[in-house]
């Protein structure tokens, strides 16, 4: 069993870490360098998550495959971490380190981290912000091709969107949600899946000089169990070694079954080959509203998916779960982390091993599903029901309910996202997303058979005054 003490040593030595990290400047994030998610089915990329994409330089990756991950903007933002600014498209992190409170923003876990970040930075301050590095943690997209429509999600990452908005418009919010013209005109359009894909062909080129350095490697989507381009990079790992990688791959789990039996069956061989594997999903909700959200989940499915994966997979495998909490999160969010705590408690053989890792994040986009556009005693009445859950599972086991801990890292993540909650937004911004919240739930209750109201009664009152605005 971890202790509360060795928990804290964990956290303490991250904070070592980081002061080692801010030697060269308090704004450096070693994401900007050695982290990318490249999204190969349009031309953009990102360093991690939080941070807009932006376009890749088609012309560029013909000779240079690297450019899919050290473009001008990258070179850039490293320059200004470098020289001490707070780079605007990072303000996720700097939202957080500017609370003025004890909190660890993904900045410091990123650059903390001591797979894929910290024993590179020696590389890091040799580079400077000029030189091109190769990233030690990738994230790649080859394909759109994906059968959920999630609500905060659009049709550039989803194929099912796709169709949904060709047939239908695009959504009428001020933001003009699903629009294909802006799709089209900031270079977020997909590549069809049968069409020739100058990205895809460079990441090939450059995977043979890519494998052998990467220390993390993960397929998005999408769907990434729907691409044969997944089912590819499996088979060349299977073939070969890669004994330092760490490969993952997200996925909703609710893929059909021949596929999921696919993944269990060739899951031990891959692990064989690999340091680790892993798989992630997400959810932020439970039962009804989890579906809502989520449009073309099965909830049951999806927990007898993740239970099948950890009973039937070696035990170093891991399912971590990538949370996305936005406005429609809060009322059967503790319900959700109750059910992952059950299952920590089953199979968790070893808890120092966390099989079950949650990553909590808050949605930022659409403005209009923040969890800031709700009214203040809502969100006070459930940032304290957060903080006291936060309290009481952290560091422990409940041997009475058969759950596992929280580890302190998470709690950290729950208290944060408690403080968020209560920062308020500029009234004429709250306003405008609350029309837009109103405007975008009825199209998508009407597009898809559902009701708003029926699945989420705690929000009844709610959804009628930003019906009237």
């Amino acid at each position: 069993m971890v202790t509360s003490n060795e928990n804290q040593a964990h956290i303490d030595s991250l904070r070592i870490r980081m002061q080692r990290v801010e030697k060269q400047s308090s704004t450096i994030c070693a994401a900007k360098w050695l982290q990318s998610t490249i999204y190969l089915h349009n031309g953009q990329t990102h360093s991690c998550h939080h941070p807009a994409v932006h376009s890749i330089n088609a012309e560029v990756i013909i000779k240079d495959p690297s450019a899919l991950h050290n473009t001008a903007v990258k070179l850039k933002a490293r320059k200004d971490m470098w020289r001490g600014k707070q780079t605007k498209e990072c303000e996720y992190c700097w939202n957080i380190e500017n609370l003025k409170k004890d909190h660890i923003s993904d900045r410091m876990y990123k650059s903390a981290d001591e797979r894929w970040s910290y024993p590179f930075l020696e590389e890091i301050e040799k580079a400077d912000y000029s030189k091109n590095v190769i990233p030690r943690y990738l994230e790649v997209a080859f394909e759109n091709t994906c059968n959920f429509k999630c609500a905060y999600c659009t049709p550039d990452t989803s194929s099912k969107w796709m169709e949904e908005v060709r047939e239908h418009g695009h959504y009428p919010t001020s933001w003009g949600t699903g629009n294909l013209d802006w799709i089209k005109r900031v270079g977020k359009m997909p590549i069809p899946r049968t069409a020739t894909n100058p990205y895809v062909e460079a990441f090939w080129k450059w995977w043979p000089e890519l494998l052998p350095e990467l220390r993390v490697f993960r397929i998005t989507g999408g769907e990434p169990l729907l691409s044969q381009h997944t089912w590819r990079v499996i088979e060349d790992i299977t073939k070969g070694e890669a004994r330092d990688l760490d490969f993952a791959l997200n996925s909703n789990l609710n893929v059909p079954d021949k596929l999921f039996e696919r993944l269990l069956s060739e899951t031990p061989a891959l692990t064989e080959k690999l340091r680790n594997f892993e798989i992630y999903t997400s959810c932020e909700a439970a039962g009804k509203q989890a579906e809502y959200i989520r449009y073309g989940m099965d909830y049951e499915v999806f927990f007898k998916n993740v239970e099948r994966f950890l009973k039937e997979t070696p035990s170093r495998t891991r399912i971590n779960f990538m949370i996305t909490f936005n406005a429609l999160s809060l009322t059967t969010f503790l319900g959700f982390l109750h059910k992952v705590l059950q299952l920590r408690k089953q199979y968790n053989e070893n808890p120092a091993f966390n099989r079950l890792p949650i990553m909590i994040a808050y949605l930022h986009w659409p403005p209009f599903l923040s969890m800031r556009i709700l009214p203040r005693n809502i969100r006070e009445k459930y940032a304290a029901d957060f903080r006291a859950f936060a309290l009481a599972y952290a560091g422990a086991f409940d041997e009475k309910n058969g759950t596992g801990a929280l580890y302190l890292e998470e709690k950290d993540q729950l208290e944060r996202l408690a403080d968020f909650m209560l920062e308020d937004l500029p009234e004429k911004g709250v306003k405008r997303d609350r029309k837009d919240f109103a405007k975008f739930i009825e199209e998508y209750d009407r597009r898809k058979n559902l009701s708003f109201v029926e699945t989420f009664p705690e929000y009844a009152d709610f959804y009628r005054a930003c019906k009237i605005l």
